[in-house]
């Protein structure tokens, strides 16, 4: 299981769209953290405190230079990208992805910006 902590300053947004891209639940939510868990993965977001918090205003620029990239299992790409398509965030084009064995890999980037990678294996 993939389990990644993260502060979000677009709390709301990123709750909505890792439950969205990992078709997972939501536990133990507050108003400043929440666990969201799928059968493979989990990530526990907290909500970056105000006088600490990016510019929201405007859209995320893509944390490319980011020294880490948060990988997760899902079931079917294509059904995470739509899941995601009205959201912030995105998985990027198709055209993207790439297979190396039994896995196929697709980037992406959360509503804060930051790349993620998501895989699905063939069955």
């Amino acid at each position: 299981m993939t389990t990644v902590v993260l502060w979000a300053d677009r709390f709301d947004e990123c709750r909505d769209f890792y439950q969205a891209i990992l078709d997972a639940t939501l536990e133990h939510e507050s108003e400043t953290f929440v666990d969201i868990r799928s059968a493979n993965n989990a990530v526990l977001l907290h909500r970056v405190p105000e006088e600490w918090a990016s510019d929201t205003s405007k859209p995320a620029e893509p944390r490319e230079e980011n020294p880490i990239k948060p990988v997760f299992e899902v079931d079917n790409i294509e059904d995470a990208r739509a899941s995601v398509s009205s959201s912030a965030g995105q998985l990027f084009d198709p055209s993207t992805q790439q297979t190396y064995g039994a896995m196929t890999y697709c980037d992406g980037v959360d509503p804060d910006g930051n790349v993620i990678q998501v895989f699905e294996t063939a069955k």
